[in-house]
């Protein structure tokens, strides 16, 4: 096995499964996977805790088979969150810069962000990441690093992503209670983003999609950096709960039919195509206990449509046909539908594509697919994390239940946002 720097630990609390992965960068800075752990995900709902006892639960058995895989004790861990409580807005900052001649340093950075993420929110949100898109030196030169250069201004324009103060709360609420410590929290769409896309994608403008169980969440990108980040609290939770009263099946068996054969577009499915035997039948309804496919597409066809339009409504209310017209990057479980790529490549006008978690290396089988990128792309962004100099924040040290207060402090007040702080396209 080639070398492997520190190894740190992300989880992935998705509505449908959470997902831990231990890993580090091996010697060609490439992620290398250490421990993979996977469990039905229980007490979370559309990305929230709804049950604490049951989400403890469910963490404790994923970061088990994670210690297993793994073979080493898991004592911190870095979660990504998602739900529909997640905003952004945008906004700049500016700094005088000193007249001594000197080229610009760190500290001149660090004072620009302060002052572009110096912002006021709702009560009951807190700030949980504070991403620099880019910078300008006196108002004419745009700069993704201008340490080194020479001004008397500099600029910076900031995405800034709020979250519910509650729900941040409760997700290191259930890590604590389920025997670990809380490392950094940040939004799921964002991470998973960062790791699904490229550079000239970033560029020429890309929209993720993420197609997740309990949310549809969207990242834009445009001239190079993050632009926009919300949620959708409509998911492919909604797809099966549709298939379970169509097909007259259980919960259960509606998931497992949408795994196996879901497909987006009904004419993609063959005529001859044989029927779909279903399993724990509703007894008494009338119905065969099968179903042909192109009726199950149907069914999954109508959802979709109506996720496309309400994105198509939240891209002409923040106006971000740019990054659509650069294309689609879809990503979560639903990514997995046959088809869905072509749906919305036609819906929107603009070339899209299934994300891949990128070159990962060690125990990658269960972490290739679109579903695993929130898992990933946290611990990307950790590693990347802890390379960076955050002058004047402190990552947070201290883990008694007594100290609840002062952990989800120092969190979630922007520390995981500032992963790319000095250099925001890199």
């Amino acid at each position: 096995m080639p070398p492997i720097s520190t190894a740190s630990v992300a989880i992935d609390l998705g509505s449908s499964v959470i997902t831990t992965v231990v890993g580090g960068r091996n010697e060609h800075g490439r992620l290398h996977i250490l421990g993979v752990g996977q469990s039905p995900s229980a007490g979370i709902e559309a990305g929230q805790i709804s049950h604490v006892s049951r989400a403890a639960g469910a963490i404790r058995h994923s970061i088990e088979q994670a210690e297993s895989s793994a073979a080493r004790e898991i004592l911190s861990v870095g979660i990504a969150v998602s739900g529909a409580h997640l905003q952004s807005m945008n906004n700049r900052g500016a700094v005088a810069l000193p007249s001594s001649g000197e080229p610009i340093r760190d500290a001149d950075l660090v004072r620009a962000i302060d002052s572009g993420r110096a912002v006021t929110i709702n009560a009951s949100s807190t700030l949980l990441h504070a991403i620099p898109r880019c910078y300008v030196v006196d108002s004419e030169r745009r700069s993704f690093d201008p340490r080194g250069q020479h001004g008397q201004r500099l600029d910076v324009s900031m995405h800034l992503v709020t979250a519910s103060q509650s729900a941040i709360q409760n997700a290191a609420h259930c890590i604590q209670n389920a025997g670990v410590d809380v490392e950094l929290i940040a939004a799921k769409p964002v991470v998973a983003a960062e790791r699904a896309v490229r550079g000239d994608e970033k560029e020429f403008g890309v929209l993720v999609v993420g197609l997740d169980a309990g949310t549809t969440t969207l990242t834009a990108f445009e001239d190079g950096a993050i632009s926009h980040t919300s949620a959708i609290q409509i998911g492919t939770s909604h797809i099966a709960r549709d298939l379970s009263i169509g097909l007259h099946c259980t919960s259960e068996e509606a998931r497992r039919v949408m795994h196996l054969y879901g497909q987006a577009v009904p004419q993609l499915v063959p005529d001859d195509a044989a029927d779909i035997e279903l399993r724990g039948f509703s007894p008494g309804s009338g119905n065969s206990q099968s179903a042909h496919p192109s009726f199950v597409a149907e069914i999954i066809n109508a959802r979709v449509s109506e996720i496309i339009s309400m994105i198509s409504a939240r891209i002409t209310e923040h106006q971000l046909q740019q990054a659509v017209a650069g294309g689609v990057v879809l990503t979560g479980s639903g990514a997995m539908l046959g088809g869905v790529d072509l749906l919305f490549s036609k819906a929107m006008e603009s070339p899209a594509r299934v994300a891949g978690a990128g070159d990962l290396y060690g125990l990658t089988d269960r972490l290739s697919r679109p579903d695993a990128l929130g898992a990933v792309g946290m611990l990307d962004w950790m590693l990347d994390s802890s390379d960076v100099i955050q002058p004047n924040r402190n990552r947070a040290t201290s883990r008694s239940p007594d100290s609840a207060g002062s952990m989800f402090s120092s969190i979630a007040s922007g520390v995981a946002g500032l992963a790319r702080v000095f250099s925001p396209n890199s």
